[in-house]
């Protein structure tokens, strides 16, 4: 018996939806999940930025419903809302580590994505951001939150 068995017209979701994921099973090319207790879907292994195991809920976006009734999601809302959510959540990072973080748009991937969970493109879109507004600098050895900046916040 296939979960997606529904013709596409019967599939309530468009793409960009939030919908709720559990985590159903691992596979080679990603994480098998079950969308809103109903459909299956499948979220690839390079949109997951941190650690997942089956039994695991967590919000997520249809990314696409493929001609075969084969939904994708993900986990980013996608655009300037994902810069915004890395901006946010690098500050809180800064914020408990003194002001001080390792890393710059020369730290590796794989670093990236352990320390901040979020991609290396993102990354860099959001400490570019932050530059921008004056809330960081960003040095050789990392980036420092600026203290005047940070407090008005």
């Amino acid at each position: 018996m296939k979960k997606n068995s529904l013709k596409k017209e019967e599939i309530p979701f468009r793409e960009g939806d939030e919908v709720s994921l559990l985590v159903d099973g691992i596979t080679g090319i990603g994480i098998k999940v079950i969308i809103d207790g109903r459909f299956e879907g499948l979220l690839y292994k390079d949109e997951i930025y941190r650690k997942l195991s089956v039994g695991d809920e967590l919000k997520g976006f249809i990314k696409k419903i493929r001609e075969d009734n084969k939904i994708d999601v993900t986990l980013r809302k996608g655009g300037l809302l994902d810069i915004d959510d890395a901006k946010a959540a690098i500050l809180e990072r800064l914020k408990k580590s003194n002001g001080f973080l390792p890393l710059s748009d020369s730290s590796s991937p794989d670093l990236i994505k352990e320390r901040l969970q979020m991609s290396k493109k993102v990354f860099k879109k959001a400490i570019g951001g932050l530059y921008k507004d004056e809330i960081i600098a960003i040095q050789q050895d990392g980036i420092y939150l600026k203290k005047k900046k940070a407090q008005k916040e």
